[in-house]
């Protein structure tokens, strides 16, 4: 088989028979590709896709110990463990494998059912190594998640009327939804609904209805999509998340239920299940959909500390709190990071205490109350704020509650979550306002007190006070952006410091991420410019 078109690429072949993979190496022998690699297994397989990159995965489907590709795919592609111009390629003998990528979220570039010949095979992967080529530019630029970078280089493709335009199309889209062009994106959706009623361009147009907030019209167009493509899951998840916003949180679960029946959940939607079952009173259905989904993917990767905490709580509201513990228990085998140790403990305090061991619940409540001392991701820190309060730990609780508010003033899905918290521990609605509030108010102070004294020219101490505060809260965007912007500010009037750089360019990114258009972020890259210039950076 001639495969001269793989001259310089770096391959990796992911099978469990060792005849294929014999097979694989055989076939790619020869081609000039730069790199080949074989492996048996889905932990081999990430081991070498955190050590290097590749530019073609061939991947089977049915991978034994009940795994399969499609959830690894699913892995890397919400991870970012691969490029976007990484082409994942699916080996199966499944003939069903049609309907399982239909409805797939993450489908990956192309699939060949066993048996297919060499022809076939070279065939294909010219064309989809065309596409990567012309793509090339606008994947690079969707890896840096420089949006404005993806939209220049979607229009060179669409200038030159690439082979690919359309693809350019739906990327050039996203992007603008990314960047909060909610009139763009409505306008280049719009016209390409009149070309052809896409489901996902329907889609796209749906989430820039409702970016620019007319959310009735965007719950229509949903509607409308999944009534004539009853497989697009996506559809499902932002119609459920759009009917959760007005209040309607049965109405939410329903949709998710409607899509749960049409395939088996990725990770991702069978969480928004269990979270909209268990907000609608119906732990059943939690139990129901996360163990299932746990037994499936038991040996997969795309599992978390979480999913485990969110089945303890649904055993735990169906006062099923000696079952409790078991999820918890085996998940404690697998993740040992500290934030999943601090997260299954707080669910562990809950259903000891639910199950009668008191002193085991107050031992091991002291312990995470002394290793609680960093920034905690908003799950861990709910669950630690509730364990606290059904320990008699209030001011504990209160702290860690107060110091979710700030790191989130603005989130209301964080002021929901503790509202939930102090309503359970017996707080009036008039104590969680407070709380809200008074530390809604603290953060602003505090960032007001920091730019004043830029203003004064006092930036040494503007530094301190905002980094300290930036680094204590990592997710106050306020915050972190006036840490890089006084930090640019004193480097363009004393000089440059690589310590201060580094640290400038991190709340930058960190800002980038949560807000790639914030006003803030075009402040400090002009002055960093400028630093440029000046220090030759």
């Amino acid at each position: 088989m001639s495969l001269g078109h793989l001259q310089g690429k770096r391959v990796l072949v992911i099978d469990d028979s060792d005849a294929m993979r014999s097979q694989m190496q055989q076939t790619f022998t020869g081609t000039g590709c730069a790199r080949l690699l074989t492996v048996p297994n889905i932990r081999q397989a990430l081991e070498a896709l955190k050590a290097e990159s590749f530019d073609i995965i061939l991947c089977d489907y049915y991978l034994g110990e009940n795994t399969d590709g499609q959830q690894f795919l699913e892995y890397l592609r919400t991870q970012d463990l691969i490029s976007r111009n990484t082409l994942f390629i699916m080996i199966t003998a499944e003939q069903g494998y049609q309907r399982v990528v239909q409805v797939a979220e993450c489908a990956p570039d192309d699939y060949f059912l066993k048996p297919f010949t060499a022809a076939q095979f070279n065939a294909r992967l010219q064309r989809m190594l065309d596409k990567q080529d012309e793509l090339r530019a606008i994947s690079a630029a969707t890896d840096r998640k420089d949006w404005q970078a993806v939209i220049r280089a979607c229009d060179e493709v669409l200038a030159n009327s690439g082979r690919h335009s359309f693809e350019a199309l739906k990327i050039k889209g996203s992007a603008l939804l990314k960047l909060g062009r909610a009139e763009q994106a409505e306008a280049l959706y719009r016209q390409i609904v009149e070309t052809r009623a896409l489901p996902w361009a329907r889609h796209g147009l749906a989430r820039a209805l409702e970016l620019r907030g007319d959310v009735e019209q965007a719950s229509t167009m949903l509607q409308e999509n999944l009534a004539e493509a009853p497989e697009h899951m996506a559809s499902y998840e932002l119609l459920s998340r759009l009917k959760q916003r007005a209040g309607d949180v049965g109405g939410a679960l329903a949709v998710m239920e409607r899509a749960q029946a049409v395939a088996p959940g990725t990770m991702a939607r069978v969480r928004q299940l269990g979270d909209l079952a268990l907000q609608a009173g119906r732990p059943e259905v939690a139990e129901m959909v996360l163990g299932d989904a746990l037994q499936r993917h038991r040996f997969s990767p795309v599992r978390e500390a979480a999913d485990y905490a969110r089945l303890s709580q649904a055993l735990i509201r169906q006062n099923k709190a000696t079952q409790a513990l078991a999820p918890l228990v085996q998940a404690k085998r697998e993740f040992r990071d500290e934030s999943s140790s601090l997260l299954l403990g707080a669910h562990e305090v809950i259903a000891l205490r639910g199950s009668g061991e008191r002193a085991k619940a107050e031992a091991l409540m002291g312990s995470l109350i002394e290793r609680a001392r960093h920034v905690l991701p908003g799950d861990t820190a709910m669950a630690l704020a509730e364990a606290c309060y059904l320990t008699g730990h209030e001011q504990a609780g209160e702290q860690i509650l107060a110091h979710a508010v700030q790191n989130a003033p603005e989130d209301t899905r964080v002021h929901g979550q503790a509202r939930a918290v102090l309503r359970a521990a017996g707080k009036s609605d008039q104590h969680s306002d407070a709380l809200i509030e008074t530390n809604q108010r603290q953060v602003i102070l505090l960032n007001n007190e920091g730019v004043a004294k830029a203003e004064r020219g006092e930036l040494e101490a503007a530094i301190s006070l905002l980094s300290n505060a930036a680094d204590r809260l990592p997710n106050n965007i306020l915050i972190v952006s006036n840490a890089a912007l006084v930090i640019a500010k004193q480097m363009l009037t004393r000089g440059q410091d690589n310590e201060l750089l580094r640290a400038c360019l991190r709340y930058r990114g960190a800002v980038a991420q949560q807000s790639p258009e914030h006003p803030k972020l075009q402040q400090i890259d002009v002055l960093l410019s400028r630093l440029r210039k000046s220090e030759s950076v």
